[in-house]
Formats: C-alpha cells, sequence, structure tokens
C-alpha cells in the first residue's frame, strides 16, 4: 500500500468540524487593548533599563561592581530583570546617590525651535496652495491625525506635511 493516504471526505468533513468548535487563540480574542498594554510595559521596561545605565555612570560602579549588585537578582545583565526587579535596582541606585532627572510638565522640550519653524514654513507654503487653509486643514487630519496643526509636535510628520504641500504646489504651476 502507498504512503499517501487515499482522499477521504468523511475524514475532511470530521476535520472541518473539529475546527469550527475549537477555541481561537487568546491573540484573537483579546484585541488592540492587550497591545497596547504590552508596548506600554515594553517601554517602561526600556526606561528603567535606560535610567539603570544612566545611574551606572553617574556612581562610577566598574563593570565588576555592578555584576555583583545584579547577581542579588541572580541574573548576569539588567536585560534579564523585570520591571519590579528593574524599578528595585534603580531604588537602590537612588539610595547610593543617583537621581533621577524630573521634566517639569512645563517644558516644551527638545526640538520645540524646530517644530514652531515648521509649522510657520507648513502655513506660508500653504497659503500658496488654491484654498490652502482648508486643504491644510484636511492634511493635517490625514497624515499627522490631529484636529489642528498647532496640535501636531511630530517633527517627522510636519516634515512629510511640508513635502506634500510643496508637492501639491508644483502640481499646481502651469
Amino acid at each position: 500500500m502507498s504512503p499517501v493516504k487515499a482522499y477521504n471526505p468523511a475524514r475532511e468533513k470530521a476535520d472541518k468540524s473539529s475546527k469550527r468548535t475549537s477555541v481561537k487563540p487568546a491573540k484573537m480574542t483579546a484585541g488592540k487593548s492587550s497591545t497596547k498594554m504590552a508596548d506600554k510595559l515594553q517601554e517602561r521596561r526600556h526606561k528603567l533599563l535606560a535610567l539603570v545605565h544612566i545611574a551606572i555612570k553617574e556612581i562610577p560602579l566598574s563593570d565588576d561592581e555592578y555584576r555583583d549588585v545584579i547577581a542579588y537578582w541572580g541574573v548576569r545583565s539588567s536585560a534579564d530583570m523585570s520591571i519590579p526587579e528593574l524599578e528595585e535596582l534603580v531604588e537602590y541606585f537612588e539610595s547610593l546617590g543617583f537621581k533621577k532627572k524630573v521634566t517639569d510638565p512645563k517644558d516644551p522640550g527638545a526640538g520645540v525651535g524646530q517644530i514652531k519653524a515648521l509649522r510657520i514654513r507648513i502655513k506660508e507654503e500653504a497659503g500658496k496652495l488654491n484654498n490652502g487653509e482648508e486643504r491644510l486643514k484636511g492634511l493635517v487630519k490625514k497624515i499627522a491625525k490631529e484636529n489642528d496643526l498647532t496640535a501636531c509636535r511630530n517633527i517627522k510628520k510636519l516634515k512629510q506635511l511640508l513635502k506634500v504641500i510643496r508637492l501639491l504646489q508644483s502640481k499646481e504651476k502651469p
């Protein structure tokens, strides 16, 4: 007899019915909220790892001393630590004199000059288009996913807006 099984419609029908009753994987049923949560946790972990490396530089620890400290948690690298363990490690470094830099909520942050300049340039260039103000509003909603140009703080998206407006200008020229 051949190793290839003969086609059996009854077996195929049984296979299909068993698939219908199977439970969907957690990924499919969890939805977007679980991925957002995972992204936030991952971002928190990265920030903690960054704090650990900043602390190592601020508190002059040799590599051997640093390895001795993290050996307390039974790991060879801070990358192997969980979020609670990383938080504990940062607290330990704070007890040694490390100070986290607290950002002022009123501080506009880095790149604010570039953002202002891009917004001004975008408004100037959009003014040269036919029905420029209305078209700019639509482009901001479509490209930057914001309701107003002043709400967009993403330099990359602002540059993209400027590029599209210039492309539209070149198409409008007779």
